[in-house]
């Protein structure tokens, strides 16, 4: 395998910046919006009241319970109102943050467009929460009876029409038939609810969010810039829209704010778990006089529509997994600038129409594809140019591979992998993890990428393909290696170590490796909770182990 003949850019923000006091605003199921000061004694009933007063550097805290929008349940497949819509701006260096108060467990449901909705919000931390969507409670016949083709006139045509018929020739209007509609609204809001949404904003964290269950995207940015999309998980999403979508999605990406020259990496798409995502609808557009009759859509990771409208700027997915989902693991589309390495995409393709499995690009400039482990199924292919043209697409050190294959492992690209199986530790019991004796160690090239999946470095000069390094240190079959959670990662005041075993001396260091001491919060043996709000800003170390072995996690 050969090196990677580009070197990936590394984000930096340099300025002055004002420190705001930051205060509290408590949000809970029994407060109140009217009486309500924000306290932990008396608390908002609402995160829409609460971001409505936030302010640079405040931190929003939900406490435990489950929060709707209010037309939730209204049988009103049409319109209803978001959860929160969230117009919020903080400042360099004083970021609002969103987030449960303490481990409090806060689900978010709502059943029409938006869950969480950022629009031309900045600097927000949104992190911690569960978002639920009512796609669970969809059946495929109850959503093929509301789903339909609209011509121009908003008038809701029937589906039952064959492969790519043109619904503007006036001879076939005798096989479409009319069914009700509301004057002005394109597509039910229901079917087509989005998880959290940033539009027309910069600086906006997504991080250590679970959401499920939503019919469109998960996670979705459109005309914004600065995104962190980061350890998220995301499942069970985009079944019953008829929009192209993918379950995390970054569409029409702008330079914002205006003005900003920066070139490097703004937007990144990091350490997601992305899986069971599928479409189960036929896609189609309003805009668009046709209509194929086939399921193609249902990505895991997908960009599209940014190669007109990012003018400078990089995008990065990296370290992610992305597994039975319906369509293809990573698609870049129509969108230049991107670097897609060190993910691991499983067995995608569980309900396209197609063949692409994989990771694809249509239509790109400059896109890096390296160190990835690509595992298709037997009847997809796992790496290919979905369409042309295709300039300046690099690809290295990739590890591609379909069990039995009935077709070719790529369409189009001919290098930059080896077919042979990554030796994956138990993918269909969900251990991406790679064998110790994986074809993928210490065999991909140099990135920049310091870690991977679980925050460990990785080997700097020849690095593991795929989202995993293996790590050579607890390759011992006489013990069981202890598995340390660490949440949130990054954090501004306290961070969470769960483990699976007692964990014992504890310690952090900073770059210099010297030793910072620590206040314990809460100590359950098994569960630690650290306050981190009195060290300054930096990258640091946690050392923890068990009575056998030490992990280091940054």
């Amino acid at each position: 395998m050969t090196f990677i003949k580009k070197i990936l850019l590394i984000s930096s923000f340099l300025g002055f910046f004002t420190i705001y006091a930051q205060k509290e605003l408590h949000v809970a199921t029994n407060g109140n919006n009217q009486t309500g000061t924000g306290t932990i004694e008396n608390p908002y009933k609402t995160i829409q009241h609460a971001a409505n007063l936030a302010e640079p550097g405040d931190l929003v805290l939900v406490h435990e319970g489950t929060y709707r929008n209010s037309q939730f349940g209204d049988n009103d497949i049409w319109e209803g109102d978001n959860l929160a819509k969230i117009t919020a701006n903080g400042s360099v260096g004083n970021y609002i943050t969103f987030r449960p108060f303490k481990n409090n467990k806060v689900l978010l449901e709502f059943d029409h467009t938006y869950g969480i909705l950022f629009s031309n919000a900045s600097y927000i931390k949104f992190t911690g929460f569960e978002i639920k969507g009512i796609a669970d409670n969809i059946t495929k016949t109850e959503a093929d009876e509301h789903w339909g083709i609209y011509k121009e006139n908003d008038i809701l045509k029937d589906l039952a029409v064959e492969l790519g018929i043109d619904i503007t020739d006036p001879s076939i209007v005798d096989q479409r038939f009319d069914k009700p509609s509301k004057p002005g609204i394109k597509k039910p809001s229901y079917y087509n609810g989005r998880g959290i949404v940033a539009n027309k904003s910069h600086h906006i964290d997504i991080t250590n969010n679970i959401i499920r269950d939503v019919p469109s995207s998960a996670i979705r940015a459109q005309q914004s810039d600065y995104i962190n999309i980061v350890e998220n998980e995301v499942y069970n999403n985009t079944y019953w829209t008829t929009l192209g979508v993918g379950a995390i999605t970054v569409a029409e990406a702008t330079v914002t704010p205006e003005g900003d020259t920066f070139t490097g990496e703004k937007i990144f798409i990091e350490r997601n778990n992305v899986h069971h995502n599928e479409n189960r609808m036929i896609s189609w557009n309003p805009g668009k006089t046709f209509v194929n009759m086939v399921i193609d859509e249902g990505t895991g990771i997908f960009l599209t529509r940014n190669r007109d409208t990012y003018s400078h700027g990089y995008i990065r997915i990296a370290n992610n997994l992305s597994y039975f989902n319906g369509a293809s693991g990573i698609v870049c589309h129509f969108t230049n600038n991107t670097n897609i390495v060190h993910n691991t995409t499983y067995k995608n393709g569980t309900t396209n129409s197609s063949i692409p499995g994989g990771i694809g690009v249509n239509n790109v400039d400059d896109v890096l594809i390296a160190n990835n482990i690509i595992y298709a199924r037997p009847d997809k292919w796992a790496i290919g140019i979905l369409a042309k043209p295709i300039t300046n697409l690099v690809v290295e050190n990739n590890i591609v591979y379909n069990e039995n294959g009935s077709i070719a492992v790529n369409r189009n690209i001919d290098d930059g992998w080896d077919e042979t199986d990554p030796l994956l530790v138990d993918p269909e019991n969900n251990d991406f993890s790679i064998a110790s004796n994986s074809p993928a160690i210490d065999s991909g090239s140099i990135t920049l990428i310091s870690d991977d999946i679980d925050k460990n470095l990785r080997n700097d000069g020849s690095p593991d393909i795929g989202a995993y390094e293996y790590s050579h240190s607890l390759s011992n079959d006489n013990f069981e290696i202890p598995h340390f959670n660490v949440y949130p990662n990054p954090t501004s005041d306290y961070i969470n170590i769960n483990s699976n075993t007692e964990i014992k001396n504890i310690q952090l260091y900073n770059q210099l490796g010297q030793n910072i001491p620590i206040q314990k919060l809460a100590n359950g043996g098994n569960s630690i909770q650290l306050n981190l709000s009195y060290i300054p800003k930096g990258i640091y170390f946690l050392k923890m182990g068990d009575f056998t072995k030490t992990i280091i996690k940054k």
